[in-house]
């Protein structure tokens, strides 16, 4: 999606979430409705961060209550009995999900004014359509990162549809206003969710019970340092990241990766003698982008080209074989325009500058994680 696209229905998407928020909290019932609903999924053991993103939540929330110990259900119990105190509320980010779920609860009841219940209704509408669209522009975003993940054990399918849950967050949570780009953000998100399924998936065999509690701490400590390198880590790295012996990490890491010994060691030229652990990045991850990425690129390179002067469009298309044109030297685009090289050079750079002032970010998407641009 374009960038400038997705910053203007992000922003309209955020107006429409604080328009919701402000219809729940002008009215006591609507308002002590939200509150009951969050104590009760706090109750049922929902993690906060599943009902609002603000980090100083349970800051403002348990300030607002005049709480001096911080107990977050202390504190939602205290503004529910206390509509006075509900102030706090406003500046809170909520997510849009949650409060959509919260307005269709006030409208289900009839202790509302009609014409409130209109006015409610209209903005989830709202907020649940620019929610819609904001996902379905992104599903390429998906597409890219789960191509970079693929698994033997994990169709490309099965991949795409875990990074869309991480894509959900992220529109969830994403505030437009502080100055981040929407894929920039996003991608975290969805990397998240597929390396997750992939740690839960490769296990063929699920662990004893007495293995449970211990195995949960070194397959977060894979996922993470996988996230932060792009490769998974050794046992040394896991002894020093998690509370576990060497022996315990190779018992709990044999129910990991489906068929094969992680210190297995193949003796061939290719793989140089290391161990499949050193390998599995290599063996199971695939660095190509896959065609669906090639015609991607190739659609949003001509979408971008586009928008440059025809002069400068019409040299980045002879020099780097766009629109079905073939890849050119400087000197024969200077000999069919009948100027000297030096000025196809300038306009070349020239052109490539603007492209990657106005488009870089999403060009950066195209990209292999050690490639520059």
């Amino acid at each position: 999606m374009n960038t400038l696209v997705n910053a203007t229905v992000a922003e309209a998407m955020e107006q429409a979430r604080q328009n919701l928020l402000s219809l729940l909290l002008a009215e006591d019932r609507a308002s002590a409705l939200l509150l009951t609903q969050w104590l009760f999924n706090l109750n049922h053991g929902l993690d906060v961060s599943e009902i609002v993103s603000d980090k100083t939540v349970e800051s403002i929330i348990v300030q607002g209550a005049n709480f001096v110990q911080p107990n977050l259900g202390q504190a939602v119990q205290y503004l529910l009995d206390n509509p006075a105190a509900r102030s706090s509320l406003s500046s809170l980010h909520f997510l849009p999900g949650f409060l959509i779920e919260v307005s269709a609860l006030c409208r289900s009841t009839a202790n509302h004014r009609p014409e409130y219940l209109i006015k409610l209704e209209q903005a989830a509408q709202d907020l649940q359509r620019l929610r819609q669209q904001m996902i379905a522009a992104n599903i390429r975003l998906v597409a890219f990162v789960a191509n970079k993940h693929k698994t033997t054990v994990l169709s490309f399918d099965d991949l795409v549809q875990e990074g869309v849950v991480g894509l959900i967050k992220a529109v969830e949570r994403f505030d437009p206003y502080r100055g981040y780009q929407f894929s920039t953000y996003a991608i975290p998100w969805i990397k998240q969710a597929i390396s997750r399924l992939i740690v839960k998936q490769e296990k063929i065999v699920r662990l004893p019970v007495a293995l449970a509690e211990r195995a949960s701490a070194l397959f977060e400590a894979m996922r993470n340092t996988y996230l932060q390198t792009e490769r998974w880590p050794s046992i040394e790295q896991l002894k020093s990241l998690c509370d576990l012996s060497e022996d315990e990490i190779k018992t709990i890491r044999s129910y990991y990766q489906a068929t094969h010994s992680l210190d297995a060691v193949e003796d061939n030229e290719e793989d140089e003698g290391q161990a499949l652990m050193a390998r599995m990045k290599q063996r199971q991850f695939a660095l190509p982008l896959d065609e669906l990425i090639d015609r991607s690129l190739g659609r949003y390179l001509d979408q971008v080209v586009a928008t440059l002067p025809d002069k400068e469009a019409a040299i980045l298309n002879m020099r780097f074989g766009l629109k079905n044109h073939t890849e050119m030297t400087l000197q024969a685009i200077a000999d069919q325009l009948q100027v000297s090289r030096e000025r196809v050079r300038q306009i070349q750079n020239d052109a490539l500058k603007k492209l990657k002032n106005q488009f870089g970010y999403d060009l950066m998407l195209f990209l292999e994680p050690n490639d520059s641009y």
